[in-house]
């Protein structure tokens, strides 16, 4: 899965300006081991796969969040 990329953002895009940072799969794993995704809307073509939507952590609110995966097809 080396070529699967979450971007994680400071809150929800959709409120004005906004921060995030990208992870690798393995790190978005270690640092949110907890978190729940919650897809709000999905993209599909041949080998690209986006997902987009909430991430939640007990505690804390919501922030955005986008996954994106590379496959063979």
């Amino acid at each position: 899965m080396e070529e699967c990329h979450t971007l994680v953002f400071d809150k929800g895009m959709e409120n004005g300006a906004f921060s995030g940072v990208r992870y690798n799969l393995q790190e978005y794993l270690e640092k949110y081991p907890d978190a729940e995704f919650e897809i709000i809307t999905d993209t599909y073509n041949m080998t690209t796969t986006v997902m987009e939507g909430y991430i939640y952590r007990d505690g804390q609110e919501a922030v955005a969040g986008i996954i994106s995966l590379w496959t063979l097809g």
